[in-house]
């Protein structure tokens, strides 16, 4: 995908998002090819940048799967500030023409299969960052 495909970009969420992880994923390998390691010390702090952007991006993607599922379904009793994949599972699931899409929600949102070993990443990222915010702060206040 291109720039050039920009204004069809924003005009679909899901297709920008995605295009927005391509980005990210290219910019991951541009600084593995320039580094050698993403963990070098020149290449560490870019490279974790655009690994928690990848991230959020893809939890992004799906969250904007969802937003299409509930709309496509016709889903009521979701606020949009409270959309999560186990609430759309049940709707779904409450949906005879649903229940084929709301198995494969749940079997992606199983412990070790990919949408949940996405959030575990995202949550194993958000930790170590909240750990390494906390000690600065505590350092800071030592000296």
């Amino acid at each position: 995908m291109t720039t050039h495909d920009l204004p069809f970009l924003q005009s679909d969420r899901i297709i920008f998002k995605m295009f927005a992880c391509e980005e990210h994923l290219k910019s991951i390998k541009n600084i593995k090819s320039q580094h050698g390691d993403l963990l070098s010390k020149d290449a560490r702090v870019g490279a974790e940048i655009e690994i928690d952007s990848l991230i959020s991006q893809m939890i992004g993607t799906f969250d904007c799967l969802l937003f299409r599922i509930i709309d496509k379904f016709q889903l009521s009793g979701i606020p949009s500030d409270r959309i999560e994949i186990n609430k759309v599972i049940s709707a779904l699931s409450a949906e005879s023409k649903g229940i084929v899409l709301a198995r494969e929600l749940q079997k992606a949102n199983q412990e070790g299969n990919w949408y949940w070993k996405i959030k575990d990443l995202r949550n194993y990222s958000f930790h170590i960052s909240s750990k390494f915010s906390f000690s600065l702060r505590n350092s800071s206040k030592i000296s």
